[in-house]
């Protein structure tokens, strides 16, 4: 792991670059890095706040759920940092997880998730799959999440995924809402979104234009 003031610049700085993408506009998604393990402390965005715009003081530090002394007064986490902590607590050589609001990730999840049911979209293989860990010729089951209004829910189903799943990708598509990604470094996680949303992106050209194959 980074050292603390390096995880956090981290954060501001893909705060900042998901902004300039399109990916967190207005004060859209949440991104964190694992500080410790024992105990488990994390360091994630706050609610309401710009991304875009973030300063390394604006992030809040989470121990058992809560934010811990030193925060940022007036900032308070989202709703959605149990999906964070519950991954971390579930996956130990996670250190990083990123949630974001891309479009073209956000209407595949529409077109082929369900609001009750957890899904799977197949991807059939090409070459921007290895980066998420997708092997030569293989066909990817990308997990298909409900958007439950307890975020609690969200979590249980993405950890159910990853610890279940025989092959599972360190992505899933939150219905209607967004993208989610974990991994070892925030790098990784970075280059986990940014290879999903072009698949993505792939998927909805590719039946605009009515191809089938």
């Amino acid at each position: 792991m980074k050292s603390s003031t390096a995880a956090l610049q981290v954060l501001v700085d893909c705060g900042k670059l998901f902004y300039e993408r399109r990916w967190m506009w207005g004060t859209s998604g949440n991104l964190s890095v694992r500080l410790s393990s024992d105990p488990l402390r994390f360091a994630i965005t706050p609610s309401g706040l710009n991304k875009g715009h973030m300063k390394m003081g604006d992030l809040l530090k989470i121990q058992n759920g809560r934010p811990v002394t030193g925060s940022r007064r007036g900032l308070c986490p989202s709703s959605e940092t149990v999906i964070h902590e519950t991954i971390y607590r579930a996956v130990p050589s996670v250190n990083a997880v990123f949630h974001v609001h891309p479009i073209y990730s956000t209407l595949i999840s529409c077109f082929h998730g369900h609001p009750k049911e957890q899904r799977f979209l197949h991807v059939d293989w090409f070459e921007t799959l290895k980066t998420i860990g997708v092997g030569d010729e293989e066909s990817a089951e990308i997990a298909l999440i409900p958007n439950w209004q307890d975020a609690s829910r969200i979590a249980k189903d993405i950890t159910a995924y990853w610890t279940t799943a025989a092959k599972p990708l360190p992505v899933a598509l939150i219905y209607n809402h967004g993208l989610t990604a974990w991994g070892d470094t925030p790098e990784h996680v970075r280059n986990y979104l940014e290879s999903m949303e072009y698949v993505c992106e792939y998927l909805y050209l590719k039946q605009r234009a009515g191809f089938k194959r």
